[in-house]
């Protein structure tokens, strides 16, 4: 499987120059918008000698002023976006797919998206289909797995093979393990900011369209107009930027996907698909703007290339299928809602599709799918043992099966009742210094994804996280006591390290568990159990 963790590092070098070029043009706006309005306000003067004189006084305040508004801005905006990907979902029109959904398109596309999870070894997100866009995108929204969505549009979902269809959502699926969302999500608040000053200059030009008369001294147009002129300008180097940024992550997130799904075709195939259409994935949204750098494809139609916030389909292509002639494909016809759509809903066994190959019982999925009966499911799968209440139909389940069914179950918890959802992680809290380490897991990852973040706040110093997670698997190994309280703050700690230090401890991991050289079916869930509380996908020679 790709190496995320050193995709990540490469992410972060590349786009680290572009954002600090976007922090220093949005400091030049802010100058340049002091300026013009000190100017027009009075604390810049001429000295009668054909110089210039700054009052300082007047001069700080309006800086302060414009500042501080522009900030406020960006603040409003991202306080907008903080309950995560499903506010920009809705945002842009999308509809939540239920989890437990019969429609026969809805569940191909919910099934992809859960073959992708289970093999990346996070929750399950949360999909969105935006109904009214007939053409060909998608994206990733969220700050991290907690709160990430998967969205495509209606003629994705609708003209897609399973394999294309695969290879889009591995895409996304890329861009949640690349870190790239939280960045997405901070562009667009920058730009609000930005945006804000042409807005008010705009406004501030109109306020002065009923002053009429000889002896006007109304000054605010003046100061629209050169609002409007500099805000102008710090849109457009603002949008270059974060097309430039979104062009890196592209590249990235192309392949990661191919790697990810050992499928070149499949990705390459989806482009075309694009390339094949006369309007290829452009968006109809009237807030498609401010969320292009989101898309699988081009949102918006641009004349000027450096504008384009994905690069060109010919090189996307060219990059993963190098020897490619050149030619589109004839579109793909929608595909219709019949009886054979039921039967290639249905996950099929393959290399890639770990979901099929772990065999889960039709009737465990079922219930995982459901609002209702999820809640129950995944108490009696983690504490049915412990209370001596067992569930028929969960005996003989192994513990990759048992996670994967916690991971499958994490979108019908999240629209479960609130009640529903603080009962059960109540019980689980209750219970969970009383089980074995892996389920104990179990509830960390339930907790993590259902619970807010400042429940998970008590933290370590570096070191002595990386010690606590070594010696937790150290002593499970030999059936001992794990001091839970440390590990849960250890998991705290590392959850929020940066890529290469995730790696740095995840090959400590494995150096634990390799060390009597067998690494058993118990240990080889533990490290899945980590890694998932800590967000990276689990090291291949764990999938073993």
């Amino acid at each position: 499987m790709v190496n995320f963790f050193e995709h990540q590092q490469q992410a972060r070098r590349n786009t680290g120059l572009l954002v600090l070029l976007f922090f220093l043009a949005f400091g030049l706006i802010i100058a340049a918008v002091t300026l013009v309005v000190a100017f027009i306000a009075g604390a810049v003067q001429t000295d009668g000698n054909g110089g210039y004189q700054l009052s300082i006084q007047p001069f700080l305040w309006v800086s302060l002023a414009v500042g501080g508004g522009i900030l406020l801005v960006m603040l409003i905006k991202w306080l907008q976006l903080k309950a995560g990907g499903k506010v920009i979902a809705e945002y842009l029109g999308g509809e939540l797919v239920s989890p437990d959904t019969q429609d026969a398109v809805e569940r191909r596309v919910l099934n992809v998206v859960e073959e992708m999870a289970i093999a990346a070894n996070m929750p399950v997100p949360a999909v969105y289909i935006l109904p009214h866009e007939s053409n060909i995108n998608a994206f990733a929204a969220g700050y991290d797995t907690r709160d990430a969505v998967i969205g495509l549009t209606r003629g994705s979902v609708e003209t897609f093979s399973r394999e294309q269809l695969q290879g889009v959502v591995a895409h996304e699926f890329s861009h949640i393990l690349n870190g790239d969302m939280r960045l997405n999500i901070r562009l667009i608040a920058a730009l609000a900011g930005i945006l804000a000053v042409a807005h008010l200059g705009r406004i501030l030009l109109y306020s002065g369209g009923r002053s009429r008369g000889r002896n006007n001294k109304n000054a605010l147009p003046l100061v629209g107009i050169g609002l409007l002129i500099v805000g102008g300008i710090g849109v457009l180097f603002g949008n270059l930027i974060k097309a430039a940024v979104s062009r890196q992550r592209e590249f990235l997130a192309d392949a990661a996907a191919v790697q990810f799904t050992r499928n070149p075709g499949g990705l390459s195939g989806a482009l075309k698909q694009i390339g094949a259409r006369q309007h290829g994935s452009r968006l109809v949204s009237k807030n498609a703007d401010e969320a292009a750098h989101l898309f699988f494809g081009e949102a918006l139609k641009h004349w000027f290339g450096m504008m384009a916030t994905h690069p060109p389909l010919e090189k996307r292509i060219k990059r993963i299928e190098p020897h490619w002639n050149g030619r589109f494909p004839e579109p793909r016809k929608a595909r219709s809602r019949s009886e054979q759509e039921h039967v290639a809903a249905q996950p099929k066994p393959s290399a890639l599709n770990k979901l099929a190959l772990l065999a889960l019982p039709a009737m465990l999925l079922e219930q995982a799918h459901s609002p209702q009966q999820a809640p129950k499911l995944v108490h009696d799968l983690v504490l049915s043992e412990l209370l001596g209440e067992p569930n028929e139909a969960l005996k003989g389940l192994n513990p990759a099966q048992q996670l994967a069914l916690v991971e499958l179950a994490v979108p019908a918890l999240r629209q479960a009742s609130e009640a529903q959802r603080l009962n059960l992680l109540k019980d689980l809290q209750e219970m969970a210094q009383s089980q074995d380490l892996f389920h104990w897991g179990l509830y960390q990852l339930l907790a993590r994804q259902l619970l807010p973040k400042g429940k998970f706040k008590d933290t370590l110093d570096n070191q002595k996280a990386l010690d606590v997670t070594v010696t937790a698997l150290e002593r499970a190994d030999a059936g001992q006591d794990v001091d839970r309280v440390a590990l849960g703050k250890a998991l705290n700690t590392c959850r929020g390290w940066a890529p290469k230090a995730k790696e740095t401890l995840i090959q400590k991991w494995l150096e634990t568990v390799r060390k009597d050289n067998v690494v058993s079916p118990a240990e080889r869930q533990l490290v899945a159990i980590l890694c998932a509380c800590i967000e990276v996908p689990i090291p291949d020679e764990m999938l073993q």
